[in-house]
């Protein structure tokens, strides 16, 4: 088999494939959660080489189709793409606590919200925004569910290269002396 289609041509295991990638961070996440207006297939093209293709079924009835120019792994990266804020949305916050930043700002941006939650289904994320005057930003990091079967110090050193304190001004000293947050991460 080719390195782009390791696995045959059958859609299905490379749907399943990359259903499982998906739950390594989102682990709670369904296949009946996953977007019903996309589908998928691979199909052979004219000039006779394999290609991954992706199907968009508007309410309309139209349906948009797009070879994806990928590999396996683009192929894994995109489907995760299109359905991750979907499986998001269906895990809510439940409770969260806040982590001062010895520093806040570099330059005019400034850190304005960094927080880690708990969420409905199980697993945590960590939520940060910054922002000046006139723009900002916010992005959440959901921690895999592995990292929190290291040692507290292990743990930081994994968590510290999902979210790297430089862009965010959270020190692993800011971490390790957050009030709460050892206890709230279950350690």
């Amino acid at each position: 088999m080719s390195k782009k289609f390791p696995y045959g041509y059958d859609i299905s295991v490379y749907l399943d494939k990359a259903f499982d990638k998906m739950k390594e961070t989102f682990f709670w996440a369904a296949k009946e959660m996953l977007r019903k207006e996309w589908t998928y297939a691979i199909e052979k093209q004219e000039n006779g080489r394999y290609a991954y293709v992706s199907y968009y079924h508007w309410d309309s009835g139209k349906v948009d189709r797009d070879v994806l120019n990928c590999d396996f792994e683009g192929f894994v990266h995109h489907f995760i793409g299109v359905n991750e804020w979907t499986v998001v949305g269906k895990n809510p916050v439940k409770e969260s606590i806040n982590v001062p930043a010895t520093r806040s700002c570099s330059g005019d941006w400034y850190l304005e919200i960094y927080r880690i939650q708990k969420h409905e289904l199980g697993g945590y994320s960590a939520y940060v925004q910054a922002g000046n005057r006139s723009a900002g930003g916010s992005r959440t990091f959901f921690i895999p569910q592995t990292y929190f079967k290291l040692p507290w110090a292990e743990f930081l050193d994994k968590y510290l290269e999902l979210v790297p304190p430089g862009p965010f001004y959270v020190s692993r000293e800011d971490l390790e002396n957050a009030p709460g947050l050892k206890e709230f991460l279950g350690y």
